[in-house]
């Protein structure tokens, strides 16, 4: 009696513990969607068959007590339980780790900042501006929440602002005494015409909170198996911040779309220099395509859709500090460094932590391989040639990342980008790309990824904003149309051209062409607001009327003997804004000559 009950109560340990590491491994095959569905079905029903048979086995050896058949189904079934759960285990942190990938919440955080000293109890008759765009969390629902709160319109006038540019340069100015703005005001705050580094800016409040994602859907997607051509948008960001989740408002020093077909393997990098004069979709100003940034993700996704015209399938946001030891688990990256060069290391430190390469190929490590992504200063070409540096790491990540064999690294990776990195891309969208993977390893990492790079071409200008001149990149439209001409054909939204004759020379190597690359310096360049002084006020009009404005002239009286009458000495839109998307209303002033007897 004693005996059977020994065996009674391992029996059931035995078939408790091998039941529940078969259901967990068939829910961990069931997880791997998109991965050799005929095999994880075969291999859950032989698994289940096996199971059974097991568990029938010992039951059936403890009603008749055969200690040989207990013994063996016993050990039997513990060996597989041990192994099924070490199998599930490796599993489900492969999927969990490309689901920390899709961060669900983003921390917003708001702040109420001023140029004086000010306690919020004392803010009484003032000026407050925010954002009027009702949907930014960052730039209107939370100030309305402190407002609210706070009893901020009772005493004092809120004023909306369409853009954050707007915004802040109406504090600077003292237009408004205190606005709301993202917790990134110091970096976004350089931007603006009149900020000194020594300006002091005093912060009142502040308000964070967590919020859903909302922008987990962009383009034509599925959202289950990825099988057909598809856009992803990278970013790269500069942050001081190590989990990226905090990075709800953030400087998009690095802009880069790719377009990837499954099929063929093709890929067009266009990288967008950050000084790019566009159109945001979020508040309608013109301005650099970075600022886009400020509003978001969503933002930034929106604005160079605007400008591409292509829809967005997914994005990638990265932390530059994450490069660093996604290169080094990588076991470094080889790269043709173009130029010879010193930058700060990840910690934005000089002395003897300066980064200094010389050019050729060579391998680099993590912190190597973001200074060459990072720095711009010394580049003949700027921001351009450090957007195609940035081209020759990411080349470089993508042939390290074929020769990951160790589990172990590939763990070390998830870990990595895991804080690092922040797609709207789906677990199941990821695990898609196994069958591409398997290719590779198939072909022992010989796979012909056909990369396509672009260079977009334009010219300097400087625009005036505000009381001060900022650099800004005017794109040729010529150069943009070939980049997303060669985008779509990838995408297959337009055929392919054949090529019907081809040259060459033996006494010059071969060069791929990068799509883009050539000056129309024949192009017409955007138009800037001359200087009216030099204008009689009948030129003046007539250059109003040609260029679609209204002029409103409006008298000074003046004994100053360098004027004459009807001179302009003022106008309302400076020298060298922008025409584009100016106010079509300009006030000039004109003199008008007086005398003491007059």
């Amino acid at each position: 009696m004693k005996k059977e009950l020994i065996y009674k109560i391992l029996g059931c340990i035995i078939v408790s513990l091998l039941i529940i590491s078969s259901g967990f491994m068939i829910y961990n095959l069931y997880l791997l969607a998109n991965i050799e569905t005929f095999y994880r079905i075969m291999l859950s029903i032989l698994l289940l068959l096996f199971s059974i048979t097991l568990v029938y086995s010992v039951i059936e050896s403890i009603k008749k007590l055969k200690k040989k058949k207990f013994i063996i189904s016993t050990i039997l079934s513990a060996i597989l339980s041990i192994l099924l759960i070490i199998a599930s285990y490796y599993i489900y942190r492969v999927y969990l780790g490309l689901g920390n990938l899709n961060k669900d919440e983003i921390t917003y955080t708001t702040k109420l900042i001023s140029m004086n000293d000010l306690k919020l109890n004392d803010i009484k008759n003032k000026k407050i501006g925010l954002l009027s765009i009702e949907e930014d969390i960052t730039g209107y629902i939370l100030p309305k929440e402190i407002i609210e709160k706070e009893n901020l319109d009772k005493d004092n006038e809120i004023i909306s602002y369409q853009d954050n540019i707007t915004l802040m340069t109406a504090l600077i100015n003292n237009e408004v005494d205190l606005i709301f703005i993202s917790d990134n005001y110091e970096q976004m705050l350089r931007s603006v015409s009149g900020y000194e580094n020594n300006t002091v800016i005093y912060e009142i409040t502040s308000l964070k909170k967590s919020y859903k994602k909302k922008d987990n859907t962009l383009g034509n997607v599925s959202g289950k198996k990825i099988t057909k051509p598809f856009t992803m948008l990278l970013l790269g960001i500069d942050s001081e911040k190590d989990d990226i989740r905090k990075s709800s408002s953030f400087n998009g020093d690095t802009i880069m779309m790719i377009t990837f077909d499954p099929e063929t393997l093709n890929a067009t990098m266009f990288s967008i220099p950050r000084d790019t004069y566009v159109t945001m979709a979020c508040g309608g100003r013109i301005t650099k395509i970075n600022h886009a940034s400020w509003g978001g993700t969503s933002c930034m996704v929106k604005t160079v859709e605007k400008l591409t015209g292509i829809n967005i399938d997914y994005y990638a946001k990265i932390n530059f500090k994450g490069v660093v030891d996604l290169v080094n688990i990588l076991g470094g990256i080889t790269v043709d460094v173009p130029v010879k060069f010193c930058e700060q290391n990840s910690d934005r430190e000089w002395g003897d932590k300066t980064i200094c390469l010389d050019t050729g190929v060579q391998k680099l490590d993590g912190e190597e391989a973001l200074a060459l992504a990072r720095h711009r200063k010394t580049l003949p070409l700027g921001d351009f040639q450090r957007g195609q540096n940035q081209q020759l790491v990411v080349e470089g990540m993508i042939g390290s990342l074929k020769n990951v064999r160790k589990v172990e690294d590939f763990y070390k990776i998830l870990d990595t980008i895991g804080k690092n990195m922040d797609t709207n891309m789906t677990t199941e969208e990821m695990l898609s790309f196994y069958n591409i993977g398997k290719n590779m390893l198939l072909k022992n990492g010989d796979v012909n990824l056909n990369i396509t790079k672009t260079f977009l071409t334009g010219y300097d200008q400087y625009i005036t904003v505000g009381n001060s001149k900022s650099y800004t990149f005017q794109y040729y439209k010529q150069s943009l149309a070939e980049i997303v001409k060669a985008m779509k054909i990838n995408l297959g939204l337009l055929e392919k051209e054949e090529i019907k004759t081809f040259s060459f020379d033996f006494n010059n190597p071969y060069e791929k062409k990068i799509i883009g690359k050539t000056y129309y310096r024949d192009e017409p360049r955007v138009k800037l607001m001359p200087n009216l002084s030099s204008y009689t006020l009948e030129e003046a009009k007539s250059w109003a009327s040609a260029n679609g404005f209204t002029l409103t002239v409006k008298e000074s009286l003046t004994e100053n003997e360098a004027y004459n009458d009807d001179q302009i000495i003022n106008q309302s839109l400076k020298e060298g804004a922008l025409l584009e998307g100016a106010d079509k209303n300009i006030t000039i002033t004109v003199a008008r000559k007086t005398n003491v007897d007059n």
